[in-house]
């Protein structure tokens, strides 16, 4: 008996001094298969690269459900580097310190301060709040410039327009520009020093000869092209994307996996997987596409500092029908399955003691960045990534929270029957086993 007190205590005062250990320590553990309680490495690597101390202020309204999830993860911020320091206000009880800090006071949001550089992101997440510490660290101003004047989508409030992604982009911060390539004059000037990322989305009419000659010329160089195509336009755009090996497929692409599509409507492919480690689709949630045709990417362009990155296809089920009118599929006229529907190519070159980088993202849909749908599945995070990765903010793109894997416990007839024998029988049984050999024991003392 003695004995036994004795091996207790000794256990009691190793707890506690594990617990003692561990409070001075004040170290966190992740045991999570996914880390998912930990931010990601893009976040370590971007926060290591701040030089002041910066200052993250949450406006969160006390009764949103998402408060504590969102001080849980700015503690992880303040842990990871000592220059970080939050913290988060309820916006009805600091107005004025809401107001200061350009904030939403109806949204909320966050707001990231260093010195006297200010970054607002729309949340808490990690996404937001790495990207708001990266675009901290950029010494210029991001212009991003939609092109106009050939009747392409313009940034209003129409269902069709790309107000919203204009909106999206701004909130990224990223500056929106409109570049009218039909009326501007020096069209090649206005593209080297306005434009970093040029936009263009789904043009009605063809570029004229001054237009696709500056675009050309300044792709050449170390231009940045987000073009967004649709199947309703027969716009021609080899000059701009034969140099990198690409071009459009016209058509519209069917798809035949009933698990890919929404409604029923086979014309609007739901991408739930991408086959390439790109920054841009790395991580990213399913998206959705109401209406694309294909990209071709010819393999053999792939030389001399060319790399092609398939972003999306559709599924093996799906083909790209030449003649939507008549929807079957002819294997001498269209294209199966998986359809190649989004691209990335970087053509990079040295010369002069200098890198030369030109970069180019393809979509064959543009209805995805319209007002209508912007919002649907990550279509959003899809293209503010491209432009990220266009703008060279890699580590930006990059970013994607680490997110825990659905493991549904699924209870099949045979486990059902299972998990009852084994309450009704199998513990009942170890309790009298135990007791068993509890009672052996004594009786050979």
């Amino acid at each position: 008996m003695t004995r036994t007190i004795g091996r207790t205590v000794a256990a009691l005062a190793l707890l506690a001094v594990v617990t003692i250990a561990a409070s001075q320590v004040g170290g966190v553990f992740d045991l999570t298969a996914e880390r998912s309680n930990s931010l990601t490495a893009q976040t370590e690597v971007i926060a290591g690269q701040l030089e002041g101390e910066v200052r993250i202020t949450a406006a969160i309204a006390r009764d949103d459900p998402g408060r504590i999830d969102a001080v849980t993860r700015l503690q992880r911020y303040e842990r990871l580097d000592g220059r970080i320091r939050t913290e988060v206000i309820d916006p009805a009880d600091a107005p004025g310190q809401v107001a200061r800090l350009g904030i939403d006071p109806v949204f909320g949001g966050v707001a990231i301060t260093e010195g006297g550089d200010v970054e607002v992101v729309a949340s808490a997440s990690e996404q937001d709040l790495t990207a708001g510490l990266a675009r901290l660290l950029r010494d210029d101003e991001v212009t991003v410039c939609l092109s106009t004047g050939h009747g392409e989508r313009s940034p209003g409030a129409g269902t069709d327009s790309v107000g919203d992604l204009a909106l999206s982009l701004e909130a990224a911060g990223y500056r929106v520009d409109q570049l009218d390539l039909l009326a501007a004059a020096d069209i090649d000037l206005q593209l080297e020093e306005r434009c970093a990322v040029v936009v263009v989305a789904d043009p009605s009419a063809p570029f004229g000869e001054d237009a696709d000659a500056a675009l050309s010329s300044w792709l050449a160089v170390d231009g940045r092209l987000l073009l967004l195509a649709d199947p309703a336009s027969d716009v021609d755009h080899e000059r701009l994307l034969g140099p990198f090996g690409l071009a459009l497929a016209r058509g519209i692409v069917f798809e035949g996996d009933p698990e890919a599509v929404i409604g029923g409507d086979v014309t609007a492919p739901v991408i739930r997987s991408y086959g390439s480690g790109h920054p841009i689709v790395r991580r990213l949630a399913p998206t959705f596409l109401p209406g694309v045709q294909g990209v071709l990417v010819d393999e053999e362009a792939a030389t001399d500092g060319l790399t092609h990155s398939v972003l999306a296809e559709t599924s093996v089920a799906s083909y790209l029908e030449t003649e939507p009118v008549e929807a079957s599929f002819d294997p001498t006229e269209d294209l199966g399955g998986p359809v190649v529907v989004a691209v990335a190519a970087d053509r990079s070159s040295v010369g002069g003691g200098a890198i030369t980088r030109s970069r180019v993202v393809v979509v064959g849909d543009v209805d995805l960045a319209s007002n209508t749908f912007v919002g649907e599945a990550a279509n959003r995070e899809l293209l503010r990534r491209a432009v990220a990765w266009l703008a060279d903010d890699d580590g930006v793109a990059a970013i994607s929270a680490n997110v825990a894997v659905d493991r549904p416990l699924r209870l099949t007839d045979a486990r059902v029957t299972y998990a009852r024998l084994l309450a009704a029988v199998g513990v009942p049984a170890l309790f009298l086993l135990g007791g068993g050999l509890v009672w052996a024991i004594r009786r050979t003392r």
